[in-house]
């Protein structure tokens, strides 16, 4: 299982920092960082053996603050930026050099909404239901790939403060979910999916998983997955065939190929008392 080393920047009490350390799974809080030096949360990360470290930009620039704050990622080993209720625009200078590892949560469904007042905007526009979004960090505010969404019903007594709140809670549980699964690799993502079937066992060291200790899953190298496939549908033979699993993967369809691949090897009396 991955165990990522994950920074969480925050400007305030960061509440989603908390749900991010309480419920971290397959990535490990190696650094809790702030431009604000006063922030709660850091008292409360301290007080929770998290490193911490902290520095505010007044008087020395963005630029120069940027530069001391990179250079404490990289001292922790950080692979994974987590925002989390961090107020500070990034520069893009910043943003290209963790490009594509850095996420943030967003309180409205994006893309609407982008920036403040989402939920003052969401009511106001009439919408039947608001959200949050985690997404990672481009040079666009709040425009990067959306990972995951959570909805809230909006109510009919409902003002911004009553809808924050439940949407509060909605990023509580999605982003530490989510969080995992970005940091996941992919023979992380493999596994879970492949330990879902019935019967099935993993060969440990092997990066094999088996049913009736044959093998319908195996991997080849780091990204590389090979499952089971129709050769000769008359004569009913299966070859393997390999699955690059780098890039934007749909997860959906490797789950599918994985599935099938179980299928082909399993035996008639497993398929017959009722497969997967």
């Amino acid at each position: 299982m991955s165990n990522e080393a994950v920074a969480i920047l925050i400007s305030g009490r960061g509440s989603n920092m908390i749900s991010l350390v309480k419920q971290a799974s397959g990535y490990r809080v190696a650094l809790v960082a702030s431009d604000k030096p006063e922030a709660a949360g850091l008292v409360w990360a301290a007080a929770h053996g998290l490193a911490t470290w902290s520095l505010s930009p007044k008087g020395i620039g963005k630029a120069a603050y940027e530069a001391r704050l990179d250079a404490a990622l990289h001292e922790a080993g950080i692979g994974t930026i987590a925002l989390a209720g961090y107020m500070r625009l990034l520069s893009d200078d910043f943003v290209a050099r963790w490009r594509g590892r850095i996420v943030n949560i967003h309180p409205s469904l994006l893309p609407l909404y982008k920036g403040l007042d989402t939920h003052a905007r969401a009511i106001e526009a009439g919408d039947a239901e608001a959200g949050c979004s985690v997404h990672v960090v481009t040079e666009e505010l709040d425009g990067g790939k959306v990972l995951g969404q959570s909805r809230v019903p909006i109510l009919p007594n409902d003002d911004a403060d009553k809808l924050a709140a439940r949407v509060l809670a909605a990023e509580h549980a999605l982003y530490p979910r989510i969080l995992s699964e970005f940091v996941m690799t992919p023979f992380d993502h493999v596994r879970d999916v492949a330990l879902t079937l019935p019967e099935t066992e993993e060969l440990i060291g092997k990066s094999v998983f088996t049913v009736a200790s044959e093998a319908f899953v195996k991997f080849d190298g780091d990204a590389t997955m090979l499952v089971r496939s129709i050769e000769d549908d008359a004569a009913g033979s299966t070859k393997w065939v390999s699955i690059d699993l780098t890039g934007d993967i749909d997860w959906a369809a490797v789950e599918d190929r994985i599935a099938r691949s179980w299928e082909l090897t399993a035996p008639a009396d497993l398929l017959e008392a009722g497969g997967r």
